[in-house]
């Protein structure tokens, strides 16, 4: 039976995003990307056509931080400390209807892999973006597999 559009409530929307490091929270983000993939092989025996799958192994998650504010986003990299680029934290955001239904996101052990900026002058607050990887992923609290 196909699924009706839902007219009645409005479409979720990006509520709020919390970075905990050092027992820190940092909340000026305005993006968040994460993708985390199953690799898996096919067993095809002397067939063409696949027979059967691996259960597969999940890969390192990549990601990216994008602080709307630089301060904010360079408070956060000065508070990893020594060796930023070897510290760990957690990503944990949700997702929120006008009706109030929410779905949450976290991702854990993530570190950041690498420091760039590009920056352009005009009228817009300078923001900083960090690429991350992660190790595992939880939607509405379930781990992926």
């Amino acid at each position: 039976m196909p699924v009706l559009p839902d007219h009645e409530n409005f479409a979720y929307s990006f509520s709020h995003g919390v970075i905990k490091a050092n027992g820190k929270q940092y909340t000026a983000i305005g993006n968040i990307k994460l993708d985390q993939q199953l690799e898996e092989a096919a067993v095809f025996g002397t067939s063409n056509k696949p027979l059967r799958r691996s259960a597969g192994q999940l890969q390192l998650g990549e990601g990216t931080i994008v602080f709307t504010d630089f301060e904010s986003g360079q408070e956060f990299f000065d508070d990893l400390g020594d060796k930023p680029l070897t510290k760990l934290f957690s990503i944990d955001y949700a997702l929120v209807r006008e009706d109030g239904t929410t779905r949450s996101i976290e991702a854990l052990s993530c570190r950041l892999t690498a420091f760039s900026v590009d920056h352009e002058q005009g009228s817009e607050a300078l923001g900083i973006e960090y690429p991350c990887s992660f190790m595992m992923m939880k939607v509405n609290g379930k781990e992926l597999v």
